[in-house]
């Protein structure tokens, strides 16, 4: 077995450890803002909803990713790189908190989505750039295109 197919055997098991505890996470949070909201606590129950539930939930994912990716290389460069990968992950979604709070608390943040728009593009293209110095370091590295084609069934 080739060494991307080992890699991406490791990243997938990862990945379905790192959905499974996201999702009990997020039920967790689900049903306390639940509770909050039966007990008439409406703004809380929004903000554990809002706010809590999607950062922390990403945050569980990028860090089983970020901790797989630095078991694959020793390379100071590729692992200074993955944790620059982890910090924009984690940069962007402090961002879209801070949007998301403003857009609860400020009735009618109309220039909300646009700015929005513009921080998932930039997250897009700072990833994917990232991602390519990533296999430029390392022929081996598993890309985020090859882990979604090889989630459908298509690794060599």
């Amino acid at each position: 077995m080739s060494e991307t197919k080992q890699r991406f055997n490791h990243m997938y098991a990862s990945g379905k450890r790192s959905t499974r505890l996201a999702i009990q996470v997020g039920l967790l949070i689900v049903f306390s803002g639940a509770l909050f909201y039966w007990n008439d606590y409406q703004r809380l129950a929004e903000m554990t909803w809002f706010i809590g539930l999607f950062p922390v939930t990403a945050c569980i994912k990028l860090v089983f990713r970020t901790n797989t990716l630095l078991t694959f290389n020793e390379s100071v460069r590729y692992r200074r790189l993955v944790w620059y990968e982890c910090a924009l992950g984690f940069g962007m979604i402090v961002l879209f908190t801070l949007l998301s709070m403003m857009i609860l608390f400020r009735e009618g943040y109309a220039s909300g989505l646009l700015l929005a728009c513009s921080l998932v593009l930039f997250g897009i293209v700072a990833s994917e750039s990232l991602d390519r110095k990533l296999k430029q370091v390392d022929a081996c590295h598993v890309t985020h295109r090859l882990y979604s084609r090889g989630k459908a069934g298509q690794v060599d």
